[in-house]
């Protein structure tokens, strides 16, 4: 009997579909993402004077500790915003570096006062994160059963 296949042509047929998987896990992060953002910024109970908080909130996609996707935008409302963006991004990007496996999604809200402000009782990140993670999981379930 001949082979159909040999050794390259399999291994290109594994690179093919590889690549592929990866493009998805990437989009659903990116959707991940996106709705954390939505949902942040959306539901953010407080007032934001300056912009600063609202335009912290934002995420990285890193894949072995490098960034290949992000989204941190300056708030439509406030006195300056770009700390936030600034404060923001890095937090994120720092919080990336130290998982170097694989991919990682972090959202952020990066000024140092966001932890204090959800202790107050307001809402900044603490439930999208929530329904950011419910949507990864349904998301991620859903497919894996169909395999």
């Amino acid at each position: 009997m001949t082979p159909l296949f040999d050794q390259h042509s399999l291994e290109r047929w594994f690179d093919h579909f590889q690549s592929k998987a990866e493009n998805k896990i990437l989009v659903l992060l990116q959707a991940g993402g996106e709705k954390f953002i939505d949902i942040a910024r959306r539901n953010g109970s407080y007032k934001d004077q300056t912009g600063n908080l609202r335009s912290s909130i934002g995420y990285i996609i890193a894949k072995n500790g490098e960034v290949v996707a992000e989204n941190f935008t300056e708030s439509e409302k406030g006195t300056d915003k770009t700390t936030g963006k600034y404060k923001g991004r890095r937090l994120a990007e720092e919080v990336s570096l130290s998982h170097s496996g694989g991919y990682v999604l972090v959202g952020v809200a990066g000024m140092e006062y966001a932890a204090a402000v959800e202790a107050k009782g307001y809402e900044v990140v603490s439930g999208a994160n929530t329904q950011c993670e419910k949507y990864l999981r349904d998301t991620l379930k859903s497919v894996f059963s169909k395999i």
